[in-house]
């Protein structure tokens, strides 16, 4: 009999087992799976198995055996006890009922009725609407670097240099040449010292100093004084300025509606969970507690 045959042997075998389980499908060993049970096992499978499984009666007894040999397992924590390790049925409980308690949360948000928030979106962008609305001054930027980053490198050695380079700029002599003659920034030397990078005040990735000296600069086109970052001395010219204005309400409503939305879940969860806080007829054993809590108790606490 070949292997195949053998495969649709045990199949029909299965089938048969029908008879004597009532709504089982699969059964070995005393571990089974229902219809419905193995009907939601296969949904949640990837689409490619599911496939496998629907074609080719090989692939199927495979996966079959793969959901009855997990659930197998899964059953063997059934086993484990307070009595005979109660490290390991203690520490199994608590992760079960974390998960559950996480299904249940999500279960309770995946079916809670969140309303309309477009009047109260409206509301929001006049109210706040620095938070969802405001874009910030953004500058645009060149520069000269000296690098001199510790400690291999003295800054005293190098301030002379650029303190030279900057009165050659203010005697007339273009930035572009200065660039071209000193910079020791590889990334924008050969772009005539852009900083290809519109810059705002509390933009992160740029060093702070560099921020700083170049929103001190009040004009587009001047130049910044000699400013030390952690990278060495720039000389910064402002190029470009963006003014800060607001985004018009039809930018933003689907944003400031999602962060209504997630609002109104984080509250209503919250209440939600508030339900099942302790009740005025809990029953507390203050001995036992006290037990329970004494080798834990601070050297203060227990004089």
């Amino acid at each position: 009999m070949s292997f195949k045959n053998s495969v649709l042997s045990v199949l029909a075998a299965v089938v048969m087992v029908q008879g004597a389980f009532a709504q089982t499908v699969i059964e070995d060993g005393g571990v089974g799976m229902s219809r419905q049970e193995l009907e939601y096992y296969v949904k949640y499978w990837a689409p490619d198995m599911q496939r496998a499984a629907a074609d080719d009666p090989v692939n199927r007894l495979e996966l079959l055996n793969m959901a009855l040999t997990n659930k197998r397992i899964a059953e063997q924590a059934s086993k484990i006890t307070p009595d005979n390790d109660p490290e390991a049925y203690w520490k199994h409980k608590f992760i079960a009922r974390n998960a559950d308690r996480k299904f249940v949360t999500d279960h309770f948000v995946a079916n809670l009725d969140v309303p309309d928030m477009t009047e109260l979106a409206r509301e929001r962008y006049t109210t706040e609407k620095d938070k969802y609305a405001l874009v910030p001054e953004r500058r645009y930027t060149s520069h000269i670097l000296i690098q001199c980053m510790p400690p291999g490198c003295k800054r005293g050695d190098k301030r002379p240099l650029v303190e030279s380079i900057k009165a050659e700029l203010e005697s007339g002599t273009p930035f572009e040449e200065l660039v071209v003659r000193y910079s020791e920034d590889p990334g924008s030397k050969g772009k005539g010292g852009t900083f290809d990078r519109w810059l705002t005040r509390d933009d992160t990735k740029v060093d702070a100093y560099y921020l700083e000296g170049a929103f001190a600069i009040e004009e587009k086109g001047e130049f910044s004084g000699i400013v030390e970052s952690k990278f060495g001395f720039h000389i910064i010219r402002l190029d470009d300025i963006e003014e800060a204005h607001y985004l018009p309400y039809e930018e933003v409503e689907e944003r400031i509606k999602a962060a209504l939305r997630q609002e109104y879940v984080k509250l209503s969860v919250k209440a939600w969970e508030a339900s099942f806080r302790l009740s005025d007829e809990v029953v507390m054993d203050s001995k036992a507690l006290e037990e329970i809590f004494a080798p834990y108790k601070s050297v203060e606490a227990s004089r």
